[in-house]
């Protein structure tokens, strides 16, 4: 089993590192694999990919069985569904991990329908986001397999963004040293 857990990681902080570990311990004997987007994602404020893709590595240094991707650093961003098919080349048995505040603007990703149709997801619920029973009525047109797993971590990667010391405690000691030393998200002067 191969659990895709794809995203901006911009950057990535200690709730990543804690929905790696549950899905590691929910999920026994399986393989999470780390996709960052690439720098051809169009959004705002999205740092190299070198970096993030180097402070990924941070993170799951002391991971077994956690590996970061770098496709969508190698080709322009042609969505979810193009990677995943790219990535099934090489591993068998995946399934797409994703959090359920992502779900809600789901029907605007690339292809999203053949995506869910293709793919067994598993979703990151948190408490006061949309119930699940809202998530199969939003999708219940679509053909889809989701799987429900709770994770109620409340931090925030553009929160950090905005005050880095303020919430340098939602970071790794090794990815908060790599932010410093290599000066990103410093706030902007503004005169």
């Amino acid at each position: 089993m191969h659990l895709v857990f794809g995203g901006s990681f911009n950057p990535p902080t200690i709730a990543h590192q804690n929905i790696i570990k549950k899905l590691l311990s929910t999920y026994k004997g399986a393989r999470v694999l780390l996709l960052p987007v690439g720098d051809d994602y169009k959004k705002p404020e999205l740092i190299p990919f070198s970096h993030r893709y180097l402070m990924l590595e941070l993170l799951v240094k002391k991971i077994n069985n956690a590996t970061v991707l770098d496709i969508e650093s190698r080709r322009e961003y042609k969505g979810t569904l193009a990677s995943l098919r790219e990535i099934n080349k090489m591993h068998d048995d995946l399934y797409f991990v994703i959090g359920s505040d992502q779900l809600k603007d789901f029907k605007t990703w690339i292809n999203y329908e053949e995506l869910l149709e293709s793919y067994p997801f598993i979703v990151m619920t948190r408490e006061g986001s949309i119930s699940k029973e809202e998530f199969e009525e939003m999708f219940k047109n679509v053909k889809h397999h989701f799987t429900y797993l709770e994770f109620n971590e409340n931090i925030s990667s553009s929160a950090i963004r905005k005050s880095l010391k303020k919430h340098s405690g939602h970071l790794t000691p090794e990815v908060y040293q790599y932010i410093l030393k290599n000066h990103l998200y410093e706030e902007q002067n503004h005169v």
